[in-house]
């Protein structure tokens, strides 16, 4: 009789611990996935909170009437991970523009020690952490029109080059 209750009562307890691994690997797994993260709508402090601490959340960010969304991920390493989306540009945006960036994404990867003295907001404060389709537009971008004032201001240049060759 002594022998079947501790029988029970190993195989019980086995059950306990087995449901207990179980709802902690749920936990840990919904947590990392961000299926637990929490949605900060419009709010840009209550993002900027739990990125301080890379917790998981997402926003929605309008800066020049386009829409950004913010996911922050938590990862096993000592990093963060924020992915950045361009979502949708402002009406009446150059065709050319939209194409180079909507729906384009980047990853950001970003030691947890940075991510308090950083405004992640800020694309120019994490750009240096990020790689992506949104990051490469972004940069062609740059590059055209850095290309086409070069192009407008070619006349003046030449003749700046002329006068200092003339000297």
């Amino acid at each position: 009789m002594v022998e079947y209750a501790s029988k029970i009562k190993l195989k019980r307890s086995a059950q306990i611990v087995t449901l207990v691994v179980i709802i902690s690997a749920l936990f840990l797994g919904s947590y990392y996935t961000g299926l637990t993260r929490e949605f900060c709508g419009k709010d840009q402090v209550c993002f900027e909170e739990k990125a301080a601490t890379c917790s998981p959340a997402e926003v929605y960010i309008s800066r020049e009437n386009n829409v950004y969304s913010y996911v922050m991920h938590p990862t096993l390493r000592n990093k963060c991970q924020i992915t950045i989306t361009f979502e949708r540009a402002q009406e009446g945006t150059a065709q050319e523009h939209v194409e180079f960036l909507e729906g384009k994404e980047m990853t950001c990867i970003i030691p947890k020690g940075d991510m308090r003295s950083l405004d992640v907001i800020q694309m120019d404060q994490v750009m240096e952490y990020c790689h992506g389709p949104l990051k490469e537009g972004l940069y062609e971008l740059i590059v055209k029109r850095m290309y086409e004032v070069v192009v407008a201001n070619l006349g003046s240049i030449v003749e700046e080059v002329e006068r200092v060759m003339k000297v």
